[in-house]
């Protein structure tokens, strides 16, 4: 079986995926890397799995995933959080003769407060952690990057920073899934292995534009005594000040047949893009 994530080795989302392995019982896993969340998404067919960030303690839902999300046929089967911190190495003598500095998007929004005792400084976005080491490693003097605190003891930089994430205790959810529709009919024939459960799904209104839609869709769960972990809207890209509502519903095994009754009424007057129903 082919695992993808985002790569080069090393990364979190590396470390993510040998974490949720050690849960798992499959055997003879080949790591398929790639840089870019749309080519772990591109790489994901048949029975082979993906892993993608999801969302970040200090910075919040990824967004790249969950755009990528509210169109694509896929079944989330289940999610690892681990946690996640960097440093800063620099080919300069202190801080204030960084000159540019190489940091992944996701990370910038974790290290804010490090930033901020770095002004003028040019900031060049990447798409890895691992990138970001490589493009120093290749720089020249006053550069530096923000890397994952684990790559720390392997580098020898003039100029080093432990743990510059804005607290300790950051972490990082990521979201295993399949290469397949998610449908109601299959998942809500699913044994559950614990006793509770989540299910990440989209709403899409008709029209965003009536009142009370939202009040209306929160009604449905309310009803049924299900619990909301997540709630927040999305641009459809479709067209301007269209929004889809990107939803988590969290449960124990008793509720099964209640979030599925729940999820096929609502079905009949509003688009319901379930994307998974998994063991929490």
């Amino acid at each position: 079986m082919k695992l993808s994530v985002l790569g080069p080795e090393g990364t979190f989302a590396d470390a993510a995926a040998k974490a949720y392995l050690k849960t798992q019982p499959y055997t003879n896993v080949i790591f398929d890397y790639h840089p870019t969340f749309d080519q772990v998404y591109q790489a994901v067919t048949g029975e082979n799995i993906g892993l993608l960030p999801l969302e970040n303690q200090l910075d919040g839902y990824v967004s790249a995933t969950l755009q990528r999300l509210q169109i694509a046929d896929v079944t989330e089967i289940g999610e690892m959080t681990i946690p996640v911190n960097f440093g800063l190495v620099a080919n300069a003598d202190s801080l204030t003769h960084i000159k540019r500095l190489y940091v992944q998007f996701k990370t910038e929004g974790q290290c804010q407060k490090l930033l901020s005792r770095m002004p003028g400084i040019q900031i060049i976005t990447t798409s890895s952690n691992m990138i970001s080491l490589e493009k120093f490693l290749r720089g020249e003097k006053g550069d530096a990057a923000i890397i994952p605190q684990s790559q720390m003891a392997d580098q020898s930089a003039p100029f080093m920073l432990e743990n510059v994430a804005d607290q300790d205790d950051n972490s990082t959810r990521f979201i295993i899934f399949k290469a397949k529709p998610a449908k109601l009919d299959d998942l809500s024939r699913l044994t559950l292995t614990t006793n509770h459960f989540k299910a990440p799904l989209f709403i899409r209104p008709s029209s965003n534009d009536k009142p009370g839609t939202l009040y209306d869709i929160l009604g449905y769960f309310a009803k049924a005594d299900l619990n909301l972990i997540t709630l927040m809207s999305l641009p459809t890209k479709t067209q301007l000040g269209e929004y889809s509502f990107y939803i988590e519903v969290s449960g124990t095994r008793d509720q099964q047949e209640v979030i599925f009754a729940t999820l096929r009424d609502m079905a009949s007057k509003y688009n319901v893009h379930l994307l998974g129903f998994y063991a929490d």
